[in-house]
């Protein structure tokens, strides 16, 4: 188990405690609804020490996570938030999440150029806005394979949904190495790209054989 998972499941617990003005939490409270926490989400059944509630409360506290709690101790006992309104989930992003956020948005807008990802294109652009707008301009030091004038990508989409849903295709197909057209149904298997080039891996109609499909060589598709 992901010991960053854990830590999160942690501080998400204390934070619901905090945000109950009702009551009064010990650090015993904390640990025990920590504990029961671990257990009915990941059935960790060795509960959670003193020092490791400590330890989380201080990284809330601080800008490591961004959090900057304004968590308090009253009477020398109690822990509360300062802050009524206060809760780690209304925390802005810290500057690694953006820098983070910023790497999938490169990721996102560079499947944007396939038609499947069209319903993303209003997303994309408002995340952008979000995190870029007070940003300074730096090269990109991510840099993927994508051409959005290379033959074929009309059919992703297509193709995409045909192997999800297990629907054959009739696909009007010609080879490089052939003068004419075939047409035939094909049972659509795997969609793959290789070297800026996208490939169909399909069954035939009447075959076992799977064969390897261009998609840039695709003339129809029904």
């Amino acid at each position: 188990m992901s010991s960053n998972k854990l830590a999160l499941i942690r501080y998400k617990t204390i934070d619901q405690c905090l945000k109950q003005r009702h009551r009064k939490w010990t650090l015993e409270d904390l640990m025990e609804k920590v504990s029961d926490a671990l257990y009915e989400l990941e059935g960790i059944t060795s509960g959670v020490s003193k020092r490791t509630i400590q330890g989380d409360i201080q990284l809330m506290r601080s800008n490591k996570l961004g959090y900057n709690a304004p968590i308090v101790v009253k009477n020398r006992k109690f822990y509360a938030y300062e802050d009524p309104a206060y809760s780690i989930s209304n925390s802005p992003l810290s500057h690694m999440d953006m820098e983070k956020m910023k790497e999938a948005l490169d990721v996102l807008k560079h499947l944007n150029g396939f038609s499947f990802f069209e319903e993303m294109s209003d997303m994309i652009i408002r995340l952008e806005d979000k995190i870029l707008v007070n940003e300074s301009n730096k090269p990109n030091i991510v840099q993927m394979e994508g051409n959005k004038l290379l033959r074929g990508l009309e059919w992703i989409n297509q193709i995409y949904q045909a192997i999800k849903n297990q629907i054959p295709l009739l696909i009007k197909y010609k080879s490089f190495k052939s003068q004419t057209a075939t047409e035939q149904i094909y049972y659509p298997y795997l969609l793959k790209e290789y070297r800026n080039r996208w490939f169909l891996m399909t069954y035939t109609k009447n075959g076992n054989t799977l064969i390897t499909l261009a998609l840039d060589r695709i003339l129809e598709i029904e």
